[in-house]
């Protein structure tokens, strides 16, 4: 299956030069990690591999926004409120404003994911992961029930061949 295919940019005219190595290399974390790479494990991989750091952080911009455009965020998705300037207290909280919250899909008390990365902490509500991995896998429903049921019927029936070439 080709990265355009699985969904990930193409440097056109690239192929097996420096700067497509770079978009190869996050393609394939973008992959494992199933969501974009973030740019310091791209440049960390490239430059582990005896490539110019420069190199690896330009292409990855040039990258990402080509990913960008073929992936909307699901926060762009669900609403964008833009930047806000918050306060972290001595204890290390920080009050995230009503407005962002509903563009998070948070309601009332929840349990987010949170990670640092480049700096920045991004925060993820359950709503809003359950938003950003709908669009990947629609493909998947057939419309016959839940995909976890359609899973265990197929393992059953498998169990139950091995079973009978087993007698």
């Amino acid at each position: 299956m080709s990265n355009a295919e699985k969904g990930h940019p193409i440097q056109p005219g690239r192929a097996n030069s420096k700067t497509g190595r770079v978009w190869e290399i996050v393609n394939s974390l973008s992959e494992r990690m199933g969501r974009r790479a973030d740019r310091k494990r791209v440049i960390e991989s490239y430059t582990a591999e005896g490539g110019n750091p420069n190199t690896a952080a330009t292409q990855y911009s040039y990258w990402k926004k080509a990913y960008d455009a073929q992936h909307p965020s699901g926060i762009e998705q669900l609403g964008s409120v833009g930047r806000m300037r918050l306060s972290v207290g001595s204890d290390g909280r920080i009050t995230v404003p009503a407005e962002m919250r509903a563009a998070m899909l948070l309601r009332g008390e929840s349990a987010v994911t949170a990670e640092g990365v480049d700096g920045e902490l991004r925060i993820l509500s359950p709503a809003a992961a359950l938003e950003r991995v709908r669009p990947p896998v629609a493909h998947h429903d057939k419309g016959e029930g839940s995909p976890v049921d359609e899973l265990i019927a197929e393992q059953r029936a498998e169990a139950q061949r091995e079973d009978q070439s087993g007698q």
